[in-house]
């Protein structure tokens, strides 16, 4: 036997973190199919209600109870075969828990043989088509509803001229009248409840896509930002970099660069920990954007290095700029972060040349940096040529 035995569980451990996305995928299905199951359900209760009313026209003398056992039995196996559907998962990537395309065209047909089988009872069950198309509407594009219509009007073309001279609402007896009344009833219950339904869903609908926004917002800000300072980070400092000289290259407005780094940095990590660190990296940035213009430009270039993009300032207005913030820092109360502590800051300022790529322009500015720290450090250098 070789090597050191793992500490005990961390396999399994392990093997939980790499199971867990199959697990999650697994939970999203059985809770899509139990949704698609819930859904086939509703579509269950409304057939059978279809097929009570149908028994109770038989009762009344108006249809046969051969019809709605046949009508019972080709409901059953629309509900079955969308059953099974489910259950293998050939619907699970259809994108709903709606009924699909065939489902319906098989309800649509279904509803226009029983007024071919039963044409005396043709108005209120053609009523019926448009149940199927309030459970549809939920799912269905626009092409998929053309062309299911187009079907269910040809369809209902052929049995109205083939049946025409049968075609009839049962009013003979109060009872035919009553039944007649309770099964419109009875659809347009269904299409109202199916409407708020759908009312419902584009509500929840509009409400995640608002959550997702507000999430998408803030992927981007942690991308685009430094989690510390919260300013911009060096690679959206570097992307408004290329915004502003292709900007400047086509109108020719100047903007200069002012690259700023915390005096001695690392002895206040030293000497007071990070912690006190990390809150000077804060104030510094404070302190730049209470004394920055708004159209200017700032984020941290990486560990005690800042940069401040100054739009449509020449080396002179940039320099002023500078020692405004140089100042501030100066004067700025730092007992927030360690007791006594005084923090400074070098600058060093550029301006951007007609030709200028980023790299050089970057580099000339990181130049009048090192020279304003090899020089003294707490001072503003500017480098232009």
């Amino acid at each position: 036997m070789s090597g050191t035995p793992r500490p005990a569980g961390e396999h399994l451990l392990q093997g939980d973190q790499h199971h867990e996305p199959a697990l999650k995928a697994s939970s999203d299905d059985a809770r899509a199919l139990r949704r698609r199951l819930a859904w086939a359900g509703a579509i269950a209760a409304s057939y059978a209600l279809d097929a009570l009313f149908l028994g109770l026209f038989a009762l009344a003398g108006v249809v046969s109870g051969a019809l709605v056992a046949s009508y019972a039995a080709a409901a059953a196996a629309i509900c079955g075969l969308t059953v099974l559907a489910y259950r293998r998962g050939w619907s699970l990537t259809s994108g709903g828990a709606e009924l699909a395309e065939p489902q319906i065209v098989a309800a649509l047909a279904l509803q226009l043989a029983v007024v071919w089988a039963a044409p005396q009872l043709a108005f209120p069950w053609l009523c019926n088509i448009f149940t199927v198309f309030a459970f549809g509407m939920i799912s269905l594009s626009v092409r998929e509803s053309l062309v299911i219509w187009s079907l269910v009007v040809a369809g209902g073309g052929a049995v109205l001229y083939g049946k025409a001279a049968q075609l009839g609402v049962p009013l003979a007896t109060p009872g035919q009248l009553v039944l007649v009344w309770l099964f419109f009833a009875a659809i347009l219950g269904r299409f109202v409840m199916l409407s708020v339904y759908a009312g419902a869903l584009r509500a929840r609908l509009r409400e995640s896509r608002r959550r997702l926004a507000g999430t998408l917002d803030q992927v981007q800000r942690l991308i685009s930002h430094d989690e510390l300072t919260k300013t911009l980070n060096r690679h959206s400092l570097v992307a408004r970099l290329a915004e502003e000289k292709n900007r400047s290259e086509r109108n020719g407005a100047s903007f200069s660069l002012a690259l700023m780094d915390l005096d001695h940095f690392k002895n206040v990590n030293d000497t007071h920990g990070h912690a006190a660190g990390d809150e000077v990296l804060r104030g510094f940035a404070g302190a730049v954007h209470e004394a920055m213009r708004q159209t200017d430009v700032f984020g941290r270039y990486g560990g005690e290095e800042f940069l401040l993009i100054l739009t449509g300032s020449s080396v002179e207005a940039a320099r002023d700029a500078a020692e405004r913030i140089r100042a501030a820092v100066g004067s700025r109360d730092w007992n927030s972060a360690a007791p006594g502590l005084s923090v400074t800051v070098s600058v060093g300022i550029t301006s951007f040349r007609k030709g200028d790529s980023i790299e050089q322009l970057l580099k000339r500015a990181d130049n009048a940096l090192y020279q304003a720290k090899r020089t003294g450090r707490n001072r503003i250098v500017t480098l232009d040529d």
